[in-house]
């Protein structure tokens, strides 16, 4: 994301220039599936990853679409293209009951 606002402001001239989004972005909870040893699943991991990537992203004035709000308990386990079933429930910032996994604030 740095990248891209570095050349929206090389272009533009200001980062001001148009409003700038994050489609999606986020990181699985307790339960949820690691991706090889780089991206271990915890709820600690996705603390970090707010407080780290989503609130640097809010202080550039970027707007984030975090993925998901709540864990989605329902949800069948996906199957990626090597055929690895993954888990994709536990990904909200929030359980399915509402209940914050970690602070939000920034």
């Amino acid at each position: 994301m740095s990248q891209a606002l570095a050349r929206i402001q090389d272009v533009s001239g200001s980062v001001d220039a148009i409003e700038f989004w994050t489609g999606e972005t986020g990181w699985p909870g307790d339960g949820g599936s690691t991706y090889e040893d780089v991206a271990v699943a915890s709820n600690a991991n996705a603390k970090t990853f707010w407080q780290q990537g989503v609130c640097a992203a809010l202080d550039w004035g970027t707007n984030v679409f975090y993925f998901e709000a709540f864990d989605e308990p329902w949800k069948p386990n996906s199957v990626g293209a090597n055929g690895d079933a993954e888990v994709e429930t536990t990904w909200g910032a929030m359980t399915s009951d509402r209940q914050t996994k970690f602070s939000l604030t920034c």
